[in-house]
């Protein structure tokens, strides 16, 4: 009996040596693996971490205008993400009686089985309206209540906040602007819902009154508006273009700002894989008096717009693709005499302008808007 006691004991203490022998080998592998995944990490090189990171994002959104929503799903099932655009607020909440509330219903019935993500935009447009805003909380509580609720009642997977202001403010409206963002994405997080900030592709070029490395913290993207650089009240020029200058083409145009310098500027406040830009897929058209300056404010025409004006019977028309602009560039006379001159993005531009933002390491894009192009 002592025997097999004995007998008993050895195993048993073999056995916990052997499951100790095997704890410590597993251990120092996992470590081995561990240590050996950091030193690649350390010997990549930043051009190969943009390329590890292009293959994580890689998606497109569209925005859906309540004027021009599609027929069905099918019009718009190749894009990642539908942005309805969208519902107005004011110091009274959500104006239910403007036509982005109205059409939302219609909106979501001709979607209806979209499989991507539908993010609802909150549009801020006025500046009267939103300044009135900014400075109250209890008005920005009320709206931010109302907003999260049609979210969620309309089975929306994000939100998007569309707030612009033009002209000259306090020093104080940006933060102001920072509290108001930090409050919508405080409510979304708790609800583990995206929210986007769109953001004018001009703000650091104009200085406008927006906090961005701020701002890049209490959101989970933001949305860059790459177009209106030129301005309809303006001289004619592009979108946005995509060179300054044009260096060693002999191109005539030089432009004081440009896409790459926009995207070094949002870069230097926020993190790439924040990011996201939006293309304009329209232009302006000028009409131009003998001396080519403007005679009026600029006609804004989408892509299809502007094929039909080629389509048509203008007189001398005349089309370029401008080498830093990398837009394209229209002159033509109309039926009145009158000469003309549009500058546009189309798809061949984006293009250009996407690979540049691939390798970067941005693969997050949106077009402005469904039915313009």
């Amino acid at each position: 009996m002592k025997k097999k006691y004995i007998y008993i004991f050895v195993l048993s203490i073999i056995f916990l040596l052997g499951f100790i022998v095997f704890i410590v080998v597993s251990k120092t592998s996992h470590l081995n693996v561990k240590k050996s995944e950091k030193i690649a990490l350390t010997n990549i090189s930043q051009d190969q971490k943009y390329k590890e990171i292009k293959s994580v994002y890689n998606k497109s959104s569209v925005f859906i205008p309540f004027w021009a929503l599609p027929q069905s799903k099918d019009d718009v099932s190749s894009y990642d993400k539908l942005m309805y655009f969208g519902i107005s607020v004011s110091e009274d909440g959500v104006e239910k009686n403007e036509s982005g509330y109205i059409q939302l219903n219609t909106f979501q019935t001709v979607t209806k089985g979209y499989l991507g993500k539908k993010s609802l935009v909150m549009r801020m447009l006025d500046n009267e309206k939103n300044i009135k805003i900014l400075n109250d909380e209890k008005i920005q509580n009320k709206i931010i209540l109302e907003i999260n609720n049609l979210v969620k009642e309309n089975g929306f997977t994000e939100l998007a906040l569309d707030l612009e202001l033009s002209g000259f403010f306090s020093e104080d409206i940006a933060s102001k602007i920072n509290v108001f963002v930090q409050k919508i994405y405080t409510l979304e997080n708790r609800y583990y819902r995206h929210f986007s900030v769109i953001i004018y592709g001009d703000v650091f070029y104009r200085n406008r009154p927006f906090d961005i490395k701020s701002i890049g913290k209490y959101c989970d993207e933001i949305m860059v508006m790459a177009y209106d650089f030129s301005k309809p009240y303006g001289e004619p020029g592009p979108n946005f273009p995509f060179d300054r200058r044009s260096l060693g083409e002999g191109g005539s145009f030089d432009f004081s700002y440009d896409f790459k310098q926009m995207m070094e500027d949002y870069l230097s406040k926020v993190s790439l894989e924040k990011l996201s830009v939006i293309f304009g897929m329209y232009g302006y058209d000028w009409t131009l008096n003998n001396q080519g300056t403007p005679l009026k404010r600029a006609e804004a025409v989408t892509v299809d717009q502007v094929n039909k004006i080629l389509n048509s019977k203008i007189q001398n028309p005349n089309k370029s693709q401008i080498s830093n602009s990398k837009e394209k560039r229209i002159e033509y006379v109309d039926e009145e005499n009158q000469r003309h001159v549009i500058w546009y993005e189309d798809e061949e531009s984006v293009r250009v302008k996407t690979d540049y933002l691939k390798e970067k390491g941005i693969g997050s894009i949106g077009y402005w808007a469904y039915g313009y192009f």
